[in-house]
């Protein structure tokens, strides 16, 4: 039989704020947390403006002798998972952690601190190259410190598959408690993508908005001066844990979450027409995992690509899944504040769809202003409360065709 699985800890650290609480009220104030990167020249860039981290002190968190080793997206994951469990109110003492996980999303790794040894190997020679070059850079290492830091056991993982990263992490880890595998999983997804080389690839990769035009017109989803996204970094962890585990312990349940799918297209993004996507089949499918009609979905938290081709594609599978509906379910993406955060983009979009779900709010896309003509959707530019809210479907896509979806219930709706 399978088992039930739960939110009871939110941990987020993003630009526009360290923890859930400063990220929600940020995001419902709609402060762009946008600017003029500081990091390195951008002269020669495509773009120049980024989601940067700013008031971030690693040392809140870790030891110094542990930062130094890591690259900043493994100091954002295990940042973020220490508030996750801080804010669950779990005694770690009390668990067993053979059946206790870790999932990570990401995509880039660790590119900053590459790019300070790969300048030591050029300039200086390889003898003066760190001895953690090869654990700061890997994909795998939030998974592998969080659970050396936590003591962590059970069955874990790392996922990379672009822009859908943080989805597929939160995503399978339900599975695997669903499963019996494991009782509680630390799930989200990590980024620091804001250097040289990372940005590098992404102008070149044409995802990018271009030269800045003022923070709050650079990301603009779904809004006809759309062209492209921003990048933003930071990362988000939520505790899941098994339902009646968690109703031992008494703890507070933010929402459940009641379907996954993942499909791929093969492809880049353009290729494919719209209309023969797979974002749709994705969307559909979780929703049927999750028994639920596309009627009972209170909103859409979108990707919000905010390219001319990738909205439009984004939109048609938002019509393909309502039908006649489409037009007016609720659609929001309010990464437009702060920024794509990549791998950890989906895990930011599950905590403040669950974090919704608790306030009854559906929150805002910044500085839209004029609807694209191709996307007719409902999207929400101010905070929304709603008397009742039941269901939310997250999407999420990357580049090569994947695609994500997730879909998670009020409390009240998973008893």
């Amino acid at each position: 039989m399978s088992r039930r699985v739960v939110i009871t800890g939110i941990g987020i650290i993003a630009p526009n704020g360290i923890g859930k609480d400063a990220v929600w009220t940020s995001v419902n104030e709609s402060r762009v947390a946008l600017s003029g990167i500081t990091r390195f020249d951008t002269e020669g860039f495509s773009s120049d403006v980024a989601g940067e981290l700013r008031g971030f002190d690693p040392l809140d968190f870790m030891n110094v002798r542990l930062s130094r080793k890591l690259d900043p997206f493994t100091q954002y994951a295990i940042a973020a998972s220490q508030l996750a469990l801080k804010d669950a109110e779990l005694d770690l003492a009390r668990v067993d952690k053979l059946a206790f996980g870790v999932y990570v999303g990401n995509c880039f790794g660790g590119w900053a601190f590459t790019d300070r040894e790969l300048r030591k190997l050029h300039n200086q020679g390889p003898r003066e190259l760190s001895a953690f070059q090869a654990t700061a850079w890997f994909p795998a290492a939030p998974q592998g410190q969080i659970s050396i830091l936590l003591e962590l056991r059970g069955h874990s993982k790392t996922i990379v598959c672009d822009r859908a990263s943080g989805l597929a992490s939160i995503g399978y880890a339900a599975r695997n408690i669903a499963q019996g595998k494991s009782d509680l999983i630390l799930a989200g997804g990590t980024e620091a993508p804001i250097t040289p080389l990372i940005f590098s690839a992404c102008s070149t990769d044409g995802v990018l908005a271009k030269r800045r035009r003022g923070a709050g017109e650079s990301y603009l989803p779904f809004d006809e001066k759309h062209e492209g996204l921003v990048l933003g970094e930071g990362s988000a962890f939520l505790l899941l844990e098994e339902r009646e585990h968690a109703l031992r312990r008494n703890a507070k349940i933010y929402a459940e979450l009641h379907g996954f799918a993942m499909t791929s297209d093969a492809c880049h993004p353009a290729p494919l027409p719209a209309e023969e996507r797979g974002l749709s089949v994705a969307m559909r499918e979780a929703l049927r995992d999750a028994a639920v009609a596309p009627e009972a979905v209170s909103f859409v938290m979108a990707d919000g690509m905010a390219t001319k081709e990738g909205d439009y594609q984004e939109a048609q599978a938002i019509h393909k899944v309502f039908g006649e509906r489409a037009a007016s379910v609720p659609v929001t993406a309010p990464k437009s504040m702060f920024g794509h955060l990549y791998g950890a983009a989906g895990a930011v979009d599950v905590a403040l769809s669950a974090l919704s779900l608790q306030h009854r709010v559906i929150p805002p896309t910044a500085s839209l202003t004029t609807l694209a003509s191709d996307c007719r959707l409902d999207v929400v530019t101010t905070p929304r409360k709603a008397e009742a809210m039941d269901y939310v479907l997250i999407a999420g896509r990357g580049s090569g065709g994947t695609n994500a979806a997730v879909v998670i219930a009020a409390p009240e709706q998973a008893c």
